[in-house]
């Protein structure tokens, strides 16, 4: 006879799901091979120094699908140099976009290969030439003011975070889970690098957008996680009260107060896309614990999403730029149908 457990409401669980749920954690955080993986989002804020470059425009001649750098106006990355904010920036030119990436790394580390970009012709090398790269750091309101004071700009996306701060004592690990290989410092904590910055960046947003001729509102997309809707699927209370571990309620913690901090703000078109896991078909690393996440939201488990590439998820935050009537929380599905 199968075990069972009663939450909320009466619904009735096999104790099971929940010791899959134990597995699938087990699995997100022993897997040391996979290249942007982590509950939602990568770290994106470096301790390492860059160097601002100058931007050029990509080589579209030969390109059917791109537009001409900055055909549609500028666009303002915060934490570019990282997994999803580089391929946010690829997407970006891709799309017509001229790009700003903040990080404080600056200009990313070289690629050891330089591979064709999936969305076209252009190579990722020749693409991210074409960013403008700027080195500082986010925490620091005056740096993303200075930039959005240069003006041009159509949008910002926020793509900062980390999956272990310096405080849950597993910091170390983010150079295997985190898609750009960096390492939180001492002052790195959830609270710092998601809320913290968020927050300058939307008050930095919100203050440029008031100073437009534009009767349009300027969008604001923002990277949070789907385990911050835990509170409304069923059995997500539960999970998370009971199974989650400290680092990752203070991860959910930082990411709602950025949510709740968007959904006041009337002056920016404010777009929060919640992915689960993030990853990238041609790493196999990332299939064992990617399979896992497909397989409990298969069999319909409400607390867990399924994956997305981290190609689906930068289309879906870039077009939703140019696109009026996207607004507030973007689940897998909602990926599906911008990344189209």
């Amino acid at each position: 006879m199968a075990v069972c457990c009663v939450i909320g409401g009466g619904r009735r669980v096999h104790a099971n799901t929940y010791f899959s749920v134990l597995i699938l954690f087990s699995i997100l955080i022993s897997s040391s091979s996979v290249l942007g993986f982590g509950v939602s989002n990568r770290l994106t804020i470096s301790r390492i120094g860059g160097t601002q470059v100058s931007s050029t425009n990509a080589n579209s001649a030969n390109d059917p699908f791109s537009k001409p750098a900055g055909q549609k106006g500028k666009v303002l990355v915060l934490g570019g140099s990282g997994f999803l904010g580089q391929t946010v920036s690829r997407r970006a030119i891709l799309e017509g976009y001229a790009v700003t990436s903040l990080s404080r790394r600056g200009k990313p580390p070289p690629s050891k290969k330089d591979e064709k970009s999936k969305d076209g012709g252009t190579t990722t090398a020749e693409l991210l030439k074409a960013v403008d790269y700027r080195a500082g750091d986010a925490r620091e309101k005056g740096t993303i003011e200075a930039i959005l004071q240069e003006g041009g700009y159509a949008g910002v996306i926020h793509c900062i975070g980390l999956l272990f701060d310096d405080t849950s004592g597993l910091g170390r690990f983010n150079r295997f889970v985190s898609g750009s290989g960096s390492i939180p410092d001492k002052e790195s904590t959830y609270d710092d690098i998601t809320r913290l910055t968020a927050f300058n960046a939307i008050d930095a947003a919100e203050a440029y957008s008031q100073s437009r001729n534009d009767n349009e509102l300027l969008p604001f997309v923002f990277t949070s996680a789907a385990e911050a809707g835990w509170p409304d699927a069923p059995g997500g209370k539960f999970v998370e009260n009971t199974l989650a571990p400290g680092w990752l309620k203070r991860y959910l913690v930082a990411k709602r107060e950025v949510e709740a901090k968007l959904s006041t703000c009337s002056d920016l078109r404010t777009i929060i896309f919640r992915p689960s896991l993030i990853y990238s078909i041609d790493k196999l690393g990332s299939l064992p614990p990617v399979g896992a996440f497909f397989l409990g939201n298969k069999v319909g488990l409400p607390f867990v999403d399924r994956p997305v590439t981290v190609q689906a998820l930068s289309c879906a935050m870039v077009r939703c730029i140019s696109e009026p009537t996207v607004q507030g929380v973007q689940r897998y599905y909602d990926i599906d149908k911008l990344a189209q």
